[in-house]
């Protein structure tokens, strides 16, 4: 549906001015966004913990045997977002982004931890809704500041940078994660990630939370 609209788009031509200038030679500017990067580094290592959901929920389900409550994980977790994203949308024009970061870190290692003990369906799903409420709203809010912290002509770079480092992040994760799979269980697992989570807080407030007030000037 998305490919059919943009066909029917009327998207102007950019209009090259002094701050914008073609470059024939090859710049690593050409393809990262400097100013993205900071950001996009917290997504990257938040990536990361998702990978071992994304990858591993399924054998950690049939370990504990709920592989039919395991089919319902995404789902809840997709509601979860569906539910919180508007509120948090309009928190994040209002307040500011620590007001979703915060909270956000705190439930997506909430929802890692709950994993890790998980011993019955509805202690799976309670930490998919979790893991919805942290990680998913964690996502939108960190692309907004990516695009906020540009201007308007490189966006576009803006948006591929974040989203190369969240790749990175989701892409490489199982394989890494992988190695510590041989030397201690998935239940131990989250409960290390839950930790890696938390311990993120200090990146994103050295990056951006204390410039917040300059940072998010016109966010929207």
């Amino acid at each position: 549906m998305s490919l059919l609209l943009s066909l029917f788009a009327k998207i102007p031509k950019p209009v090259h001015t002094a701050t914008v200038k073609e470059k024939e030679s090859f710049s690593i500017k050409n393809f990262i966004e400097p100013k993205a990067l900071p950001i996009s580094m917290v997504m990257l290592v938040l990536g990361f913990c998702y990978s071992s959901v994304l990858t591993y929920i399924n054998f950690y389900a049939i370990e504990l045997d709920l592989v039919a409550t395991a089919s319902f994980f995404f789902i809840t977790y997709s509601l979860a977002i569906l539910i919180s994203r508007p509120f948090s949308g309009r928190l994040l024009d209002k307040k500011g982004a620590n007001y979703i970061m915060y909270p956000a870190f705190i439930l997506f290692a909430a929802g890692l931890f709950v994993l890790s003990g998980a011993h019955s369906g509805f202690v799976l799903l309670l930490a998919s809704i979790l893991i919805g409420f942290g990680y998913g709203n964690m996502q939108s809010c960190c692309q907004a500041i990516s695009i906020k912290s540009v201007p308007t002509e490189k966006i576009g770079l803006s948006t591929a940078t974040f989203s190369i480092f969240q790749d990175v992040g989701i892409g490489f994760g199982p394989y890494l994660l992988g190695l510590f799979i041989t030397v201690m269980s998935y239940s131990h697992l989250y409960a290390l990630l839950a930790v890696i989570v938390l311990c993120t807080i200090v990146l994103y407030y050295l990056i951006y939370a204390r410039h917040q007030n300059i940072h998010d000037k016109g966010i929207a």
